[in-house]
């Protein structure tokens, strides 16, 4: 059984599951619906700190982080409630994390909401690529699985960028028998085999050569993903398959080879290092055996793979944001500590702080990857302080502050943007509510005409003060 379900699922309970959907919703037949019942057959909550965790594998695209993570952020939730003289209802709720979790035999999609090529514009600012048309083909169960979609992308993406410089190599020593010295002579080889002199030496000499553990890792894992997703991963690596398999050994990889191939010490070369992740994507798909657990059925322990979908967004907005303002310097995650060398001196983390970089003005905004249809429900009370904080601890070099959220309805200006701080005329601080509309069938052209625009919103209101 399985299910597919978006991030930031259900917070009011607006959807709940009725007893007479489950079958459908869980793409079974009326003789299994005793296993969905037992999903919920009491409150099950996954939270980042819960001791489940350990068994989930959650794929950070951060390199560092300034604080730990919240402990109670949610994953996933499933109840029931019952109702006098009603159909009992089932109620998922999720967070946002996004990917794949097995509970109790079932796998449960979560899904970034937004389609996957709003996703795949997202992981190319991660990777620094601003430009791409090309849509990537998959069989249509495999892109249920947004974990899988997400490691194969960033594989692709990785090795791409990492083989510029050529695949990894080391010196390897090498024997050779002929007419010519190549290196030093073998005088062991020579004493066994050339005496009497027939005309021919073996030399030893040392030869650059394709570290092969590396090399079987990333051939085996194209084909992989060749079978997942088509031909068309390719389009872009096509020099880079011919040589892998040109290279190949023939063997099967293993864990052994697999953590032969990430410890080697070609990877210690600046030339190389980036190959570190790729070999690192390439594990999760080569030893995961199609992401599904051995043995889903037989245990209550919750296993799977999760990325959190808000940091990605946030990655996404710094990263267009930079390209754009080239006066400005755009920070992420910006420390700031308040009341210093106070007990209760606390630290705080503004998403993204926008710098001029002559007039000294700032502009803060934080980004909220949650649903907005411009609709007063759709800003979070806690949000709206928290964003009011920043804006206040900045003082007299603040400009603009806001919230910026992937926008499900085309904003209107009049209603999202406020010419002065509260709302009161006794300031010049700009308070806007922005974002980039999109929506699960949008193309890439069409986001990223959304983009521009915007880019132009931010433009007019940071640049006017």
């Amino acid at each position: 059984m399985k299910i597919k379900i978006p991030v930031n699922h259900n917070f009011y309970e607006e959807a709940p599951i009725l007893e007479s959907e489950l079958c459908e919703a869980f793409a079974v037949k009326i003789s299994s619906i005793k296993n969905v019942k037992s999903l919920f057959s009491s409150v099950y909550e996954l939270k980042l700190g819960a001791e489940q965790l350990k068994q989930i594998r959650i794929i950070s695209f951060k390199k560092s982080i300034f604080f730990e993570p919240d402990e109670e952020r949610l994953i996933l939730r499933l109840y029931s409630k019952e109702k006098l003289d009603k159909e009992k209802e089932y109620f998922i709720q999720t967070g946002l994390y996004a990917g794949t979790l097995f509970y109790k035999g079932c796998k449960i999609n979560i899904t970034s909401k937004y389609g996957d090529v709003f996703l795949k514009r997202m992981l190319n600012f991660v990777n620094d690529i601003y430009i791409d048309n090309e849509q990537t083909k998959a069989k249509k169960d495999e892109t249920e699985n947004q974990f899988l979609f997400i490691i194969a992308y960033l594989f692709i993406q990785t090795l791409e960028k990492a083989a510029v410089l050529g695949l990894p190599q080391e010196y390897e020593r090498q024997h050779e028998r002929s007419h010519k010295v190549r290196g030093s002579i073998d005088f062991n080889a020579y004493l066994k085999r050339d005496i009497p002199f027939q005309g021919k030496l073996t030399s030893v000499f040392k030869e650059r050569c394709y570290v092969q553990e590396v090399v079987d890792v990333l051939y085996l894992t194209l084909r992989k993903l060749e079978h997942l997703f088509g031909q068309d991963i390719h389009n872009r690596l096509h020099g880079i398959s011919q040589l892998l398999k040109q290279h190949y050994s023939g063997r099967f990889v293993t864990n052994e080879i697999l953590q032969k191939a990430k410890a080697h010490q070609s990877l210690n070369n600046p030339l190389y290092n980036g190959f570190k992740n790729v070999l690192e994507y390439a594990g999760i798909i080569l030893l995961d055996k199609d992401l599904m657990p051995d043995d889903v059925n037989s245990k209550m322990a919750t296993t799977g793979y999760l990325f959190d979908i808000a940091e990605l967004f946030e990655l996404y907005l710094e990263k267009l944001l930079s390209r754009n303002f080239n006066n400005w310097s755009v920070n992420a995650q910006e420390k700031v500590d308040i009341y210093q060398h106070k007990f209760y001196t606390r630290p705080m983390f503004p998403d993204i702080v926008m710098k001029h970089r002559t007039n000294n003005k700032v502009a803060v905004f934080d980004a909220k990857f949650k649903k907005m249809d411009m609709s007063n429900k759709d800003v979070d009370r806690n949000d709206i302080h928290q964003i009011h904080s920043y804006i206040g601890y900045y003082n007299d070099r603040i400009s603009t502050g806001g919230l910026l959220y992937p926008l499900s309805k085309e904003i209107n200006i009049d209603e999202a943007h406020s010419n002065n701080l509260y709302g009161m005329q006794n300031n010049h601080i700009r308070f806007i509510i922005d974002g980039i509309f999109v929506n699960e069938d949008s193309s890439m052209k069409e986001i990223i005409q959304k983009e521009g625009e915007f880019i132009n919103r931010i433009s007019s209101v940071i640049n006017e003060n």
